[in-house]
């Protein structure tokens, strides 16, 4: 029997780098808010103690590089399960593009097989499994809209800030590293730390204090994403930002037909109308 998972994206609301730690990893405070552009995750039992890795739609690697590949293995150890299983990944999210598409992959493993087991899995064992993974994959397991610092592991939820909002995301086909772009940022810690100016605990946001501090090393770099990030402010948007490391731009809009009568202008690209979830 086969299983149907969807895994959803995210998008950075905001984004502040605030200081390298001695163990390389950096702290970050971040507004991270699920959307409903999603990959479709297919898992079943396999009688060898084998866990296979198949992709659909676009290309991802089918091997133990995997994260689907790297959660199973991570789930299936953890409780002593003597089985293999099949994971086909129907992907949609671009790759290497800010929006989380791998850590919500690996995350829908995890409750899938969760599932596909009858194991009940606490958010205790979640985060032990997913800080093996990745920083992003721990916000999966609530997601919604989550205020989210440290390396990922202090999450705490908001009200919906973003219901009645539309996002247009438009991906340029750029994959854009995530380590390199932090060793990019390097050099605006040198001599300080950064402190996060947005302070989202309240029922209204300020689009004024939200920044992604990644733009300051991609858009230098990328001026191609800086026009689009140009184009979708004089389009009307409320809000224009990198999502993560990029290299997606996104724009926030309060009306689906803004969106609508804009996309063309965004032809050259691979463009997607979201919502909040």
């Amino acid at each position: 029997m086969v299983s149907k998972f969807y895994s959803n994206a995210k998008i950075n609301l905001a984004l502040s780098i605030n200081y390298q730690r001695p163990d390389s990893y950096h702290d970050i405070s971040s507004i991270m808010q699920e959307i409903n552009l999603y990959d479709i995750i297919e898992i079943s039992k396999y009688n060898s103690n084998v866990i296979n890795i198949t992709s659909k739609g676009l290309k991802v690697p089918e091997d133990q590089s995997n994260l689907c590949y790297i959660a199973a293995k991570l789930f299936l150890e953890y409780y002593n399960i003597d089985s293999g299983v099949n994971i086909t990944i129907n992907k949609t999210i671009p790759i290497g593009a800010g929006l989380g598409g791998g850590s919500s992959n690996a995350a829908t493993v995890i409750k899938g097989l969760s599932q596909l087991f009858d194991i009940p899995i606490t958010k205790d064992i979640f985060y032990d499994l997913s800080s093996q993974i990745g920083a992003d994959v721990f916000f999966f397991y609530n997601g919604g809209i989550q205020y989210v610092e440290g390396i990922g592991d202090k999450l705490t939820p908001l009200s919906p800030l973003l219901n009645g909002y539309y996002f247009l995301l438009v991906y340029p086909d750029i994959e854009i590293s995530t380590p390199w772009a932090y060793n990019k940022y390097k050099k605006y810690l040198e001599n300080h730390s950064n402190a996060s100016k947005f302070v989202p605990l309240s029922d209204e946001l300020d689009w004024s204090l939200l920044r992604n501090d990644f733009e300051k090393v991609v858009l230098s770099t990328y001026p191609e994403i800086m026009k689009i990030k140009n184009q979708l402010q004089d389009s009307g948007a409320l809000f224009s930002s990198l999502s993560g490391s990029g290299s997606t731009m996104f724009g926030v809009y309060d009306n689906l037909e803004s969106i609508r009568n804009i996309s063309d202008s965004f032809n050259a690209y691979q463009t997607y109308e979201a919502l909040p979830i």
